[in-house]
């Protein structure tokens, strides 16, 4: 299965989180595409890598995920063989709002660098956060449901 996490920004919370949900988290800050406003821009898709569980994560920033996840979601209802699925998943912390403000004002020309600090550094303070979103995704795509409660 292919999974792509969505946030409002891709190269800060969406980033963040799919790392975390690869057990990457330490390569935040030295990646690339961390605060890489050109990326962003672009409006693609980011390959993250491959986790232990097979799944191929992506991530990608969009102003209204939740219309992301809609549209996938009527795409899979008119395709009958899918061979590799795609599950896409919001991406939301709470605190994290100004991040998108931040990241919106980086990409003014001249004072962008500035605003790219300020939105690297909000996310820095709410990764604890955003790496527990990733975990608990982690956790709910690879875990097994039971006929009856675990004693």
């Amino acid at each position: 299965m292919n999974l792509l996490f969505v946030a409002r920004t891709g190269v800060f919370e969406a980033l963040t989180v799919g790392l975390s949900y690869l057990d990457k988290e330490e390569q935040l800050e030295s990646s690339s595409v961390f605060g890489n406003m050109e990326t962003e821009k672009k409006g693609k898709l980011i390959y993250l890598g491959k986790a232990q569980d097979g799944n191929e994560v992506y991530c990608i920033g969009n102003k209204y995920p939740d219309i992301v996840v809609r549209i996938n979601e009527e795409i899979k209802s008119l395709i009958d063989n899918i061979a590799s699925p795609l599950k896409v998943i919001p991406v939301s912390a709470p605190g994290t709002e100004s991040i998108y403000t931040l990241s919106r004002l980086a990409m003014l020309p001249l004072v962008g660098n500035y605003f790219i600090r300020l939105a690297k550094s909000a996310t820095l303070q709410h990764k604890a956060e955003l790496i527990s979103s990733g975990k608990n995704f982690q956790d709910g795509l690879t875990s097994k449901v039971a006929a009856k409660p675990l004693k």
